[in-house]
């Protein structure tokens, strides 16, 4: 049975984060302005996406900027190709950062320059702060676009790019779901799994924090440390 919905609900970015994440195998139909994007889902990334005579990553980038459209996602579909090789979280970084160098050329502006510039002093400050941390045994610094400034893992399976996105991708999905449900504006949020909790809260506007822990700790204690973390994280933003 096929899905169907409007990209005003839910953007390009989060119908590949979502099917990604779920590792899903389905084939995602887009009508845009007369234009029809397909692209295939399997093992957690986009292998092919094709876009009248084009295909690839490019696709992907094209169509993050579409805002309005119909959308079909059909189930247990192959990809009959693959033409792209590049991490789903790869690819949504890179296409943002497409979209800000579009944007800044469109508006006559500088683009925004490369994080690095705060990186390097964010870094160290993340590695003093972790050391004194309990109950945290993970943390990210990421942009609302997914891209991570900064981050502090001690499993070494854990991919930043992945974590970044995923941040993005559920800060997408929680400030939705506070507005339509007349919350009031994204604070913070938590998820717990069977062997662990994911806490994700804003540091600025444009800054998260993510943090990981095991699953048998003091959640009052962690939701302090979060707090110290992302206060002490803003100042050092802030003095860049």
């Amino acid at each position: 049975m096929a899905l169907q919905g409007n990209l005003k609900d839910m953007t390009v970015a989060d119908l590949i984060q979502h099917n990604c994440i779920d590792h899903k195998t389905a084939r995602l139909t887009i009508d845009h302005n007369g234009q029809q994007a397909t692209l295939f889902f399997k093992n957690g990334n986009v292998p092919h996406a094709t876009l009248g005579n084009l295909t690839g990553e490019e696709v992907v980038f094209h169509i993050l900027n579409w805002q309005e459209g119909q959308f079909t996602l059909e189930m247990g579909l192959e990809t009959p190709g693959e033409t792209i090789s590049r991490s789903w979280s790869g690819l949504l970084l890179e296409g943002a950062r497409r979209l800000d160098e579009a944007g800044a050329a469109t508006n006559g502006t500088q683009a925004p320059a490369n994080s690095i510039q705060f990186e390097e002093p964010l870094q160290n400050k993340l590695s003093q702060i972790f050391a004194n941390v309990s109950d945290i045994e993970g943390i990210a610094i990421i942009s609302v676009d997914g891209e991570v400034l900064a981050a502090k893992l001690q499993q070494s399976t854990l991919d930043e790019d992945d974590i970044g996105a995923i941040g993005a991708a559920i800060l997408g999905l929680s400030k939705r779901s506070v507005d339509q449900l007349k919350r009031g504006n994204f604070k913070q949020a938590l998820l717990q799994g069977l062997e662990g909790n994911v806490i994700i809260t804003n540091v600025t506007e444009d800054v998260l924090f993510v943090g990981l822990t095991p699953e048998q700790v003091n959640m009052g204690f962690v939701f302090a440390e979060a707090r110290e973390i992302t206060n002490e994280v803003r100042q050092a933003l802030q003095s860049n």
